[in-house]
């Protein structure tokens, strides 16, 4: 087949409507087609305008530019982050606001109608059959509309981070044909396909966490004071807990991750150097029998690698662990305060204030130290 031939199959994404986007209706005639026939590079759609990748590079590539220009008479050097946000910053914080809304709104209601709808169920309860019905409603209704903004939320962000990805790759590729022949021999083959298979996937995962760094302070003022509604006085020792842990305990953890992080990537950077060194060589040292040392050599550089991946590996098990555990831990300690304070546990409070920690537990212990 001839890869060089391009089919006009526009995606039915760029003229659906919003309904048809949020519960993404539009992939529907596709798994259709699927279904009925093995799909054929015909039957795939075309990529959206937004994604196609001369029109990132060409906004990127501007407003590195200006970024440039702006820092010539200040002397310092131009900052990337300030051009990626200037990309992407309208539509990135549009989706901030719906995943703050979703956090507030939705997920902070939950708590809130289930511990009414058990309290429902109470013998000295009052209300009529009718309030059971809109009580049982509410809580499905909240769980189902907190998954749809989820799923949207999620999907958009990750399709902006993968923008900023192909963005970045196009600007990379865009520097290279530029370089002279000095400047290109000073950079390897092997340290740019690690550069651009490895590295920029890393904007694809960040921008699915980073609104949590100002999201997760206002989420967890806000768990405070609906706690403090359930549990009064026990609610202080349970939010210092789990702010501890989640603050210093996995803040730690994870700014640990990030520097063993970097240290893989210079390994992984060195040992691609060496394998394309060896590999254009290879001519010479089969002609030499050098293969023994070159392959301890080799060895050598991917166990270096992989000792310091296995370090990161045991870190990050050890924050999933710590996790878990103060998921327990919390919800302890909130019922044990609440009882030595001289109060009496109902099913209203142990349901509710559980659902609350494990939502805030999400964010402050989890979402935030990935951001």
């Amino acid at each position: 087949m001839d890869s060089t031939k391009k089919f006009d199959n526009p995606s039915p994404e760029e003229s659906a409507g919003w309904l048809n986007k949020l519960f993404f209706c539009w992939v529907l005639p596709v798994f259709k087609l699927g279904y009925q026939k093995d799909l054929q590079v015909e039957d795939i759609y075309n990529t959206t305008k937004a994604d196609l990748s001369q029109p990132l590079g060409d906004i990127l590539e501007r407003n590195w530019n200006e970024e440039v220009l702006r820092v010539q008479k200040s002397g310092k050097p131009p900052s990337l982050k300030r051009a990626i946000w200037k990309t992407i910053g309208k539509s990135y914080m549009i989706i901030g606001f719906l995943i703050f809304l979703n956090t507030f709104l939705i997920k902070m209601s939950q708590p809130i109608v289930l511990g009414r709808y058990i309290k429902y169920f109470e013998k000295n309860s009052t209300h009529d059959a009718s309030t059971g019905w809109l009580l049982g409603s509410g809580v499905i209704l909240l769980a189902f509309l907190h998954k749809v903004v989820m799923h949207y939320t999620v999907l958009n962000c990750s399709r902006v981070g993968m923008r900023v990805r192909v963005a970045c790759c196009s600007l990379i590729y865009r520097k290279l044909l530029r370089l002279n022949h000095i400047s290109s021999g000073k950079t390897t083959a092997g340290q740019l396909v690690n550069l651009l298979s490895n590295d920029v996937v890393r904007f694809d995962f960040a921008l699915g966490f980073l609104h949590y760094i100002w999201i997760m302070p206002l989420q967890g003022i806000a768990g405070l004071i609906v706690m403090y509604s359930y549990i009064q006085n026990a609610a202080f020792p349970t939010m210092l807990v789990m702010t501890i842990q989640a603050v210093l305990g996995q803040g730690c953890l994870s700014k640990l991750q990030g520097r063993f992080r970097g240290k893989i990537a210079t390994l992984t950077d060195q040992r691609v150097k060496l394998m394309s060194e060896i590999t254009s060589g290879i001519q010479v040292i089969k002609m030499f029998a050098w293969e023994k040392p070159f392959e301890k050599i080799a060895d050598i550089s991917r166990r270096k690698e992989v000792n310091m991946i296995a370090r990161n590996s045991y870190i990050r098990g050890f924050s999933s662990a710590l996790n878990i555990f103060i998921e327990r831990a919390t919800l302890y300690i909130a019922v044990i305060s609440y009882v030595l304070l001289g109060n009496r546990i109902t099913g209203e409070v142990v349901f509710s204030v559980a659902q609350l920690l494990n939502t805030i537990q999400l964010y402050m212990s989890v979402f935030f130290p990935l951001a």
